[in-house]
């Protein structure tokens, strides 16, 4: 065999050809610029197949203000009457209203703002017409022809739609956004807020998602508030669902945060491509088929996605559930019965985060998780919801549910806040029903009890926490105090152990939800919405699901442990 020596390029054609696939990847370039029939040039750069243009000399050229915090990599950009923030490495950009400073919206861009030489570069096709659209202007993008044109005609330019799928935050929202600041000395800064506010109806033609796991597959419904065509289907394949329903507006904020559980669905967002509504869903493994309908009792719309399921499966798993409400009636104190409550819910929206996230979304989502670990891994207990999707529920109906339930562990989720924003104050807390010890636990109790205000007659229906008929509100808890404190500094090992939130460790104070629940009961305030790393962390399904593996191995150990004092 005759062996073959390679021949080696000389070093210096090795040299020439590094750049050539650096720019193969990132062409650097400039576009033209012309505002007000002046033209100029705009530092500019196409990766990935999207124009990128610099946003800092665009603001320049057009006038515009800006504040820039090196340290964080964040830009402001003052247009008209709005403040737009942008974030580097992020493809988030916040909208807010410059007079009163509240959170207009939030616009997911299809791509990061990317910082390059001190200069903040946005994604042009999909920035400019959020740009021109608070600007009052029309703003034309020819990647062609390498050129922006900013007019003054009332015509805005909407490039076809690259998947922009933003989940934009309600324009009514009363989310304040403070200006960077040193964390307040004043113990006040991290208490929380004196009470919750009624959430305010908002008109959207699709107001809000939700989803029902079933055993063979899951429904997603479209909450509309008037009749509207079936949605056209613009993409189906293993992995998305896009649809598009003509003529219609759509609330991209809480589609973005519709809570759910189980395999078949990983996210589930929304945008508005100028007078249609766009309906994004990303689908697990496993999905067979999927269905889009009409519903015959109501103007919603129902998204149905079936997976494999066998017979013999199903009807197995009816058998299990016969034999779970036998064994239930045999044992009445067995373990076998959990009621998980997803804090707030409805025109309820708890506290508000720093970017909008709200809290009853937030505390549903990890419900659902909780009770979706504990009929995969503990078969034999039944899981109770005091709500499964978004209601409102009194605070005494809660424990009530409980009760007529069987409930044997009642676990409250919720999250905490400060009534200054931002906040460093950061952890997990877990409550057991007692007068509080701090100013701090009562005024987290106060916050959380607020939403009694939002009831009918919660005058007449509610007694005041006082130290003197505290007794009286409790004595349904004396009997499992032991038990309460037991699981509750179970979950506060689990959270160290977990080390993505800090515990904060058990305290106590009294919380209405818990009042009247006979069972062992605690209240658990999973992190700080006003905090942004709490509030990003438990924004997300990861967060989520971790927050859910954290409940459910403190109720795994705990089930071990009562199953025990049982015997002896």
């Amino acid at each position: 065999m005759t062996r073959t020596t390679p021949r080696r390029l000389p070093l210096v054609i090795l040299c020439l050809l590094i750049p050539i696939a650096v720019s193969a990847s990132q062409q650097r370039s400039t576009v033209t610029l012309t505002v007000a029939g002046s033209t100029s040039t705009l530092p500019a750069f196409t990766q990935r197949d999207i124009l990128y243009a610099s946003m800092s000399a665009f603001a320049k050229q057009a006038s515009m203000k800006t504040y820039v915090d090196a340290s964080r990599g964040k830009m402001e950009v003052v247009i008209a009457a709005h403040r737009v923030k942008l974030t580097a490495g992020n493809p988030f950009v916040v909208v807010i209203d410059h007079a009163s400073n509240v959170i207009q919206h939030v616009r997911q861009l299809p791509a990061e703002v990317l910082l390059r030489d001190k200069e903040y570069y946005i994604p042009a096709q999909a920035f400019l017409p959020l740009c021109a659209d608070l600007w009052k202007k029309r703003i034309d993008v020819d990647e062609a022809a390498g050129s922006i044109v900013v007019s003054d005609s009332g015509a805005v330019h909407r490039p076809a739609v690259t998947a922009s799928h933003a989940p934009a935050k309600p324009e009514t929202q009363r989310t304040k956004v403070e200006a960077p600041r040193q964390e307040s000395s004043d113990p006040d800064s991290r208490l929380a807020p004196r009470s919750i506010s009624g959430e305010t109806a908002r008109n959207f033609d699709i107001s809000r998602a939700t989803v029902d796991a079933r055993r063979n597959g899951t429904v997603i419904r479209l909450h509309a508030r008037r009749s509207m065509g079936t949605p056209t289907v613009l993409e189906s394949d293993e992995g998305t669902l896009l649809l598009s329903v003509a003529n219609a507006t759509v609330d991209e904020n809480e589609i973005a945060q519709t809570p759910f559980a189980g395999n078949d669905v990983r996210s589930i967002s929304a945008s508005q491509d100028g007078k249609d509504a766009r309906i994004e869903i990303r689908l697990g493994e496993g999905v067979s088929s999927k269905n889009v309908l009409r519903d015959g009792q109501s103007n919603d719309i129902l998204v149905t996605l079936y997976r494999s399921a066998a017979v013999e499966q199903i009807m197995s798993d009816e058998e299990q559930d016969k034999k779970k409400t036998t064994d239930r009636k045999k044992t009445k104190w067995k373990l076998d019965c959990i009621v998980i409550d997803a804090g707030h819910g409805g025109h309820d929206p708890g506290a508000i985060g720093i970017s909008g996230m709200k809290e009853k979304n937030i505390t549903l989502g990890i419900a659902l998780k909780v009770g979706a670990l504990i009929e995969e891994r503990m078969k034999s207990v039944k899981v109770v919801y005091t709500r499964d999707d978004d209601t409102f529920v009194e605070l005494d109906r809660r424990g009530k549910i409980a009760n007529e339930e069987g409930g044997k562990l009642f676990l409250s989720i919720h999250c905490n806040s400060t009534e200054k924003k931002p906040s460093t104050a950061s952890g997990t807390e877990v409550y057991l029903l007692r007068p509080g010890r701090t100013e701090e636990a009562i005024r987290v109790a106060e916050f959380e009890n607020s939403v009694i205000r939002l009831e009918k007659d919660y005058e007449k229906r509610y007694q005041k926490l006082t130290s003197e008929n505290f007794i009286l509100l409790t004595m349904a808890q004396s009997a499992y105090v032991k038990y309460s404190e037991r699981f509750a500094e179970l979950f506060h090992e689990q959270v160290k152990q977990g080390k993505k939130l800090r515990s904060l460790g058990v305290k106590q104070a009294g919380f209405l939800v818990l009042v009247g629940a006979s069972m062992p009961a605690v209240l658990i305030e999973t992190g700080f919405l006003s905090n942004p790393k709490d509030e990003a962390l438990l924004a997300s399904q990861a967060g989520q699901k971790h927050m859910a593996e954290v409940i459910f191995e403190s109720i795994q150990t705990f089930a071990e442990e009562y199953a025990k004092s049982l015997k002896e």
